[in-house]
C-alpha cells in the first residue's frame, strides 16, 4: 500500500495524524507500532489453568503485515511455524559419515512443512470463497468456528503433528554435532503427549472441545476483563487524539516500515441500513475537527522458552542457511521484509470506551444532522462508535449542538487498536 509523496489523500492524512498521535501519546514516540484498522475486540475470557485462550493465541502468535497501518488477518502466518521454518533451513555442520542420514531426515521434514503450506493455501482460498458467497449484509463467519466446522482445523493439526515427528527425527539425526541448533529445534517442537507438560508449551481448545498443544506466551494482562477490573480501581493512560484536514500529514517514510502508506479505506464512516458507508463530512469543509478521548494501555507480550530470540541474531550473523535462503535481502530472505520470519508481536495497544467530539461549520452541521441522528453508529479512523451488538454491546450515546456532534461508546469490553512489533534477527 504505497503511493507517491505528492499524492496524499484526505483519508491518508487523517490516518497519519491518528498514527502519529497514538505513537507519541501511548508509546512515547518509540517502537515499531502498527495501527490496526478496523480495531479488534478484546473480549476473550481468561483461559483455564494450563491453557491459552484461542483468540489470544491467534493474535499474539500472528506475524503482522509489513506496514505501519495494517489489517489483522487470522489466516496469516504464525510466529511459531515461521520460527520453526527458520530453524529447519539452518545448514548444520556435520561429519560425512552421517551426511546422508541427515539429508534424508531433512527432506522428510521439508516435505511435511510443504504439505502444511499447501493446506494453508487451500484453507485460505476456501475462507475467501466462504466470505465472497455470503448474501449482502450478512456478516462474515467467526474465524475459529468456521475453521473447525470446515474441517481445516483438524487437517492443519495433523500437518503440525507430522512436522513435529519429522522435526524430532531431524534433530536426532545430527544430535550434538550442532548442539545449539539441536537445542533450539527441541524447544520449538511440541510435546509428544499433551498430558505430559513441556516447558514453553501449553494447550488450546481448537474449537470443538479438543485440547491441542500450543506455544506459550507471557502477557502482562491476560484478558480484556482483567484490564477492566484494574481500571475500576483507577489508573490507565488518558489520551486525546485530534485530527483535522487543516493539520499536516505524517511522513510514513519515517516509520519502521518505511515508504508512504495508502490504506484505501474511508476514515469517516456511518452505519446505515445495517452496513458501514463512507461519510463525506469533511468533503467541502476543511474546518471539520474530531477529538477522541479514551483510556489506553500497553500489554506486553513475550513468547515462552520455545522461542530463542538471541539465537536468531546469531543465525543472522552466521548466515548458514540452505540454498536459496539468505539472512536478509535477495529473493529468499530469512529476516526482514519479505522474510520467513519478518516480525514478532511484542505488545498490544488497547483502548476502552472512547468518546468523540466533531466540530464543523453550521452549514456542514445542517447537511449531516439528519443522517447522523438516524445512524446506528459512526467510525472515525480505527475507532468505532455503535453499529454493533453481541458480546461487544457497542451502542452509542449521542448529543449535538448547532456545530458539534458528540458521543461515547458504551462497549463493555476494550479493543485492540494496534500492535507493537520487533524484527527477529535484526532488533
Amino acid at each position: 500500500m504505497k503511493m507517491n509523496k505528492t499524492e496524499v489523500s484526505k483519508e491518508d492524512k487523517l490516518f497519519g495524524q491518528t498514527y502519529e498521535q497514538i505513537l507519541s501519546s501511548v508509546l512515547g514516540g518509540k517502537g515499531n507500532f502498527q495501527l490496526i484498522y478496523p480495531y479488534l475486540d478484546w473480549w476473550w475470557p481468561t483461559a483455564p489453568s494450563g491453557q491459552i485462550a484461542p483468540a489470544a493465541l491467534n493474535i499474539v502468535n500472528s506475524v503482522p503485515q509489513w506496514s505501519a497501518i495494517g489489517q489483522y488477518d487470522p489466516s496469516g502466518s504464525t510466529l511459531c511455524n515461521s520460527y520453526q521454518q527458520v530453524l529447519q533451513q539452518v545448514d548444520p555442520t556435520i561429519p560425512p559419515d552421517i551426511q546422508q542420514a541427515v539429508t534424508d531426515a531433512h527432506n522428510l521434514l521439508v516435505t511435511a512443512q510443504n504439505q502444511r503450506q499447501n493446506d494453508v493455501t487451500s484453507r485460505n482460498h476456501a475462507w475467501v470463497l466462504a466470505n465472497d458467497s455470503l448474501p449482502p449484509g450478512v456478516p462474515a463467519p467467526e474465524w475459529g468456528k468456521w475453521e473447525v466446522d470446515s474441517g481445516w482445523a483438524g487437517t492443519l493439526q495433523k500437518d503440525s503433528d507430522e512436522i513435529a515427528i519429522r522435526q524430532r527425527n531431524y534433530s536426532q539425526a545430527f544430535g550434538q554435532e550442532s548442539p545449539e541448533l539441536t537445542q533450539a529445534l527441541d524447544a520449538a517442537t511440541p510435546p509428544e503427549n499433551i498430558n505430559k507438560p513441556k516447558d514453553g508449551w501449553t494447550t488450546v481448545d481448537q474449537g470443538d472441545g479438543k485440547l491441542v498443544s500450543a506455544p506459550s506466551f507471557i502477557m502482562s494482562t491476560s484478558s480484556g476483563q482483567d484490564w477492566i477490573n484494574l481500571l475500576s480501581k483507577g489508573g490507565g493512560n488518558k489520551v486525546q487524539i485530534e485530527v483535522s484536514q487543516s493539520k499536516g500529514s505524517y511522513d510514513f517514510s519515517k516509520s519502521w516500515a518505511g515508504g508512504n502508506v495508502s490504506y484505501n479505506r474511508f476514515f469517516w464512516g456511518i452505519s446505515a441500513g445495517g452496513s458501514w458507508q463512507k461519510w463525506d463530512i469533511d468533503q467541502s469543509d476543511e474546518s471539520v475537527t474530531a477529538k477522541i478521548d479514551l483510556t489506553t494501555t500497553l500489554v506486553t507480550i513475550e513468547p515462552g522458552i520455545w522461542f530463542n530470540g538471541g539465537y536468531m541474531k546469531t543465525l543472522k550473523g552466521q548466515g548458514n542457511f540452505f540454498s536459496p535462503w539468505t539472512p536478509t535481502g535477495g529473493s529468499s530472505p530469512v529476516f526482514g521484509e519479505g522474510g520467513l520470519l519478518p516480525l514478532e508481536v511484542v505488545g498490544l495497544i488497547a483502548g476502552y470506551q472512547p468518546s468523540f467530539e466533531i466540530k464543523m461549520n453550521s452549514s456542514t452541521y445542517k447537511q449531516h444532522y439528519e443522517k447522523y441522528e438516524a445512524s446506528g453508529g459512526i467510525r472515525i479512523g480505527p475507532f468505532r462508535f455503535g453499529g454493533s451488538g453481541g458480546h461487544e454491546s457497542n451502542t452509542i450515546r449521542k448529543d449535538s449542538s448547532s456545530t458539534t456532534f458528540k458521543g461515547q461508546s458504551t462497549a463493555k469490553y476494550p479493543f485492540i487498536m494496534g500492535v507493537l512489533t520487533t524484527q527477529p534477527g535484526l532488533s
